[in-house]
């Protein structure tokens, strides 16, 4: 035999949407006169054509006479920070150190105020970064420049002088291999060469002229 919960989503007698103000003036009675309980029977017991699931979440959300909603001070602001670093997503337990707000409410303003603050402020910070880094390694390559050109102009014009390669042992010693002929001496040049005293000009000739 089939069995389905008399309040589950799939029959068609369960209501969805917007609560009306006579469905929430029902739940308030109900609720005060009997109490919380069983959520899933408590709507069968009220009248409501709701889930229980839904009816718990209006009670807690908004009906409550100790709801606090919006306005979240700086103070509530800080908790909440310090107990999501602390729990991570566990709404329901951070909402207990909070009286009056509800677990709702409180990720709502964490997703949509705290989280976008947190990642506009790593974007920043990254930003923030990169132009740190771009600006150093500026910075490095201009200091750079200017040692070299300090020690180009301290350098004396011409301090290095050139060495010419040496060949020492390196090459063989000339010997000449073909005889030249030997000139004569004074002597032999005399004797093999006669003078001819006509041929040169005497001082009487040079004065006649």
């Amino acid at each position: 035999m089939d069995k389905r919960p008399c309040n589950s989503s799939q029959d068609p007698e369960v209501r969805k949407g917007p609560w009306t103000m006579e469905e929430d003036l029902i739940l308030i009675n109900y609720i005060a006169n009997h109490g919380e309980g069983v959520w899933n029977s408590l709507a069968k017991a009220a009248g409501l054509k709701r889930t229980g699931k839904s009816c718990r979440l209006r009670w807690l959300n908004y009906l409550r006479p100790d709801v606090r909603r919006g306005n979240i001070t700086p103070e509530e602001q800080l908790l909440i920070m310090e107990l999501h670093a602390k729990w991570g997503n566990r709404w329901s337990k951070i909402a207990k150190h909070l009286p009056g707000r509800t677990d709702n409410e409180i990720k709502n303003f964490w997703r949509t105020r705290i989280q976008k603050h947190i990642k506009q402020a790593e974007n920043f910070q990254q930003q923030s970064t990169s132009t740190s880094d771009q600006m150093n390694d500026h910075h490095h390559h201009q200091a750079s420049t200017s040692q070299m050109s300090t020690t180009m102009a301290h350098e004396p014009i011409g301090s290095s002088t050139y060495s010419p390669p040496s060949y020492q042992g390196t090459l063989d010693p000339f010997i000449p291999t073909t005889q030249f002929p030997t000139f004569p001496t004074d002597q032999s040049a005399s004797n093999c060469c006669p003078t001819n005293d006509n041929n040169y000009w005497s001082m009487e000739d040079i004065w006649s002229l």
